[in-house]
């Protein structure tokens, strides 16, 4: 079924109050959980970037399409919480059907499926949460998403290392990390941080992409 008008609040509102009602359990950070696989999804692979504005969000939609391309069924998901950029990146603006047993169904274009709070919350609205509600709600958009069969999931994360990449890290198994940097010295000391977070945590860094330079390249390890 489609959600329209306050639909949409609604079924925000859901999401919230779940994630409300589960916080008491959640464990520390610093407890590695055990990564539940996402259904039907063979890898996931990150987007990071440490400091913003350096065309990260790009970049995962370019690799999305460049697999669409390959001819691998494709979704991308949206865990920039708090500045979601794939609605407008893809030219989606509707809002996401709900099936029977509430399980948000991606909406698509140009061959890719999309899940985004951004397709939840206004356009004006500002998502308020923190700690504990960031996870769970991180989780309910990989896990709590009808994503079907797909052969790779990219994962659009946000600038720095915070709770989402924690959340991520714990509780999803990734196949790798893209990180995106720009040439100037202030961007690649915070990149530093960032892949050293990932190397801490044994997560793969697979690809260092210099966006903005001249000429473009980009490092395989």
């Amino acid at each position: 079924r489609r959600v329209h008008g306050g639909q949409r609040k609604m079924l925000f509102h859901r999401i919230s109050n779940s994630i409300t009602r589960r916080t008491t359990s959640t464990r520390q950070f610093s407890q590695v959980l055990p990564a539940p696989k996402i259904p039907g999804v063979k890898y996931v692979i990150g987007v990071s970037s440490t400091k913003g504005g350096v065309g990260k969000s790009t970049t995962a939609v370019n690799l999305a399409l460049s697999f669409r391309n390959l001819g691998l069924d494709v979704g991308i998901l949206d865990a920039d919480l708090y500045g979601p950029s794939i609605p407008r990146l893809l030219n989606l603006h509707e809002t996401p059907e709900a099936t029977e047993d509430n399980l948000l169904v991606p909406l698509e274009n140009y061959g890719i499926k999309a899940m985004s709070m951004g397709f939840l919350i206004g356009p004006d609205e500002a998502l308020a949460w923190r700690g504990p509600r960031i996870q769970k709600g991180l989780n309910q958009l990989f896990l709590e998403v009808k994503w079907g069969k797909l052969d790779v999931l990219v994962v659009d994360l946000p600038p720095g290392t915070g709770d989402i990449h924690i959340s991520m890290i714990q509780r999803v198994p990734i196949s790798g990390i893209v990180v995106v940097s720009t040439p100037q010295e202030v961007a690649l000391n915070d990149t530093k941080r960032g892949i050293l977070l990932f190397q801490q945590v044994k997560v793969p860094v697979s690809i260092f992409i210099f966006n903005h330079s001249k000429p473009f390249f980009f490092i395989f390890f």
